[in-house]
This record gives C-alpha cells, structure tokens and sequence, in this order.
C-alpha cells in the first residue's frame, strides 16, 4: 500500500514551525484505513468474516464500554458473544452503513471514529427486547483507540432510546424534539481516508473547543459559532433541531436541570469531590479536516433542580455519557450529531425505562 498522504501529513502538522496537536497524523491515516477494512466487512456482515477482521482488529484484551444495557465488556470474546452474535442472530440482513470515518490523536493517543447505522429486519429478541419483524435503523457511533495497528479501548454507543421508538415500545411522554431518521452529513463526505490540511483540521477543532467552553454560559456565548441554519442532531428523548434558536430551545431547558456552580465537564469543576470524581471528561477529542468527534464515559454531570424528561427534580446527582460529531462549513458549525446514553442516565434518576416499556432485559 502506498502510504504518500500518511507522510505528507506530517508536514502538513507543522505551521510557522508549531507541531499542532489534536489533529489527524501520518499515524492516524494509517489507522484509518486500518479501520475502514474493518467497517467495509460490516457492510456485508457475513459471520465468519466478521469475525476474522475483529479478531484481526482488536488486541484480545481490549478495554470496551457499550451503553446500557450492556456496559463493560470483557475483551474481544465478551464483545464477539454479547454484542456480535447476539445481533447477528437476531436481525436479518443485518448490515452496518457507515457514513462518517475519521481520526486524530489526543494527549498523545491515537483515536478513529465511525458513524452510522445498523439495519436489518428485527425477527428475534435482541437483549430481552420482544422482535418486532420490521425493519429497524440503529443509529451508532464507534471510537476506538489503536494502539501499534490494534483497538485496546473502544466506546460504542447505540441510541437505544430511538430504537424502543421504531418497534411501537416508546416509553417516555414526550420528545422535547423531531423524532426520526438521523443523516449522515449533508455533504456526503464523512468518510476521510486521506490526510487532511493541517491548518483546516486545527481550525475546526479550535472552533468547538471554544464554543464547548461557551456552553452554561447566562449570555449564550455559544450562539456565534453556529451557522443560523446549523442542524443539531440530538438523542432520541431530546429529538432534532435546526437553526440556532431552535437549538436553544433545547439547551436553554437543558443547562437550567442543572445547579448552578454545580456542574462538572471536561472545562468545568462542581467542586463536588463525588461528582469531580465521577465525571471523566473527554476520553477523546480530534479535528479532521472539516470534521471534530469528542466522547466521555460520562463527559459531565450536576445535581439537578429542575424537573427534566418527566424526572421531578430533588437535587439528584447524576453523570451523563455523551459523544458527539461536528461537521464545520466556513466560519461556522454547521451540523452536530450527539449521542447520550439517555437510559442510563435516567436510570441514575430512578427510572427504567426498559421496565416502562414492559421489557425485562437479559443482557
């Protein structure tokens, strides 16, 4: 394989004589292509195929995270037998379509990211859920840490909540937002094996660490980042939007849940010693070209004060995992793809929303 793009990058690193950090690298190409082999035999999802490129993919004992229900995975066999086998026995023609791919190094550590959807006909339980026999789009988002060409940690979020919504098990009142299909970029090009400029991947990654740094802020200091027609593209519960003040609709509701002073993130401390200490902050965050990915397992927390998804509000601790995908145009962001582990984050609330939906889970 000709790796020209992978060495060009490392120039392409350097700007006035400054090494730039948290961007796509020569070694990060590689990982990428690393990676995409990997995701091209998801697409066809046959079995023993799929299985030979994990086993080829992932060191054996790989540290992996998977939202609720399943949580920890013991290495590469506990992710073969609780999350690969059980889907392929239980959805036909299952395939996953991938329509974003990229990467970028982090505090020294090298990080990829897919985007996309599972589909396939659901025509036996999965997880305790009942089998609907109608198709199904489960939307994901992937990162994996590499590690001298091997996954060693990885976080996969599905949007369970969305997918209780397509098989008639919706257990919630309300959804905040648009319910639906989640697109890829509108662009049609999230998928970045080649290296990117430097200066561009760097701006796109200063421009959502400073808008991220903005957020919970009295005077909406995040507003000028966004582009007026920007698309927020949020978690079943919290739904979709579009436009900057149809984005606040959402995050002016959602930053008052929490006491004020009391929030912990990757910027921000609670001064709370259990809440500081449960939140993590970011396991990762990269810029690529015109594309940014961050994730935290959970990314931030607080106590909450007022009522929120049905939850009455009683001065609750509770941390939420989050992932998100920018894509920047210009000046401006323009479209964001969030994940939140909506059940587990309402489960620290004392709801189940498993059990609302009249599923008892074996997971």
């Amino acid at each position: 394989m000709c790796w020209s793009a992978a060495s060009r990058s490392d120039v392409d690193r350097t700007v006035t004589g400054k090494t730039l950090m948290g961007i796509s690298t020569a070694t990060t190409v590689r990982n990428k292509r690393l990676y995409h082999s990997l995701v091209e035999s998801y697409a066809e999802h046959q079995p023993a195929a799929l299985s030979a490129s994990l086993t080829e993919f992932f060191d054996p004992a790989a540290r992996i995270q998977v939202v609720q229900p399943i949580n920890s995975v013991d290495g590469l066999d506990g992710f073969m037998t609780r999350v690969i086998e059980p889907m392929s026995r239980s959805f036909d023609h299952l395939h996953r379509r991938a329509d974003m791919l990229f990467g970028g190094e982090f505090e020294g550590q090298e990080w990829v990211v897919s985007h996309g959807h599972y589909v396939g006909e659901f025509a036996r339980d999965w997880l305790g859920i009942p089998a609907s026999g109608d198709i199904v789009w489960l939307h994901y988002i992937e990162y994996h840490r590499i590690d001298d060409g091997r996954a060693v940690e990885t976080y996969l979020y599905f949007d369970l909540l969305d997918f209780l919504r397509q098989i008639g098990r919706w257990p919630l009142e309300t959804s905040m937002g648009y319910e639906g299909f989640v697109p890829g970029p509108a662009t049609a090009d999230g998928i970045l094996l080649d290296a990117q400029e430097a200066a561009q991947s760097q701006l796109s990654l200063t421009m959502v660490d400073d808008m991220l740094s903005r957020l919970y802020t009295e005077d909406e200091a995040w507003r000028p980042y966004w582009h007026r027609d920007m698309v927020w593209y949020g978690p079943s519960g919290y739904g979709s939007y579009i436009g900057v003040d149809g984005f606040a609709r959402f995050q002016l509701p959602y930053e008052s849940i929490f006491e004020k002073g009391r929030i912990s993130s990757t910027y921000l401390r609670s001064g709370d010693e259990e809440l500081d200490g449960r939140v993590a902050g970011h396991f990762a965050r990269f810029g690529d070209g015109r594309y940014v990915a961050s994730g935290g397992w959970p990314s931030h927390g607080g106590f909450m004060v007022n009522d929120w998804l049905g939850v009455p509000a009683e001065g609750q601790l509770f941390t939420v995992r989050v992932a998100d995908i920018w894509r920047r145009s210009g000046d401006k962001l323009i479209e964001n793809w969030v994940f939140v582990d909506v059940i587990d984050m309402l489960l620290q609330l004392g709801v189940d929303l498993f059990s609302r939906a009249g599923i008892e889970i074996d997971a």
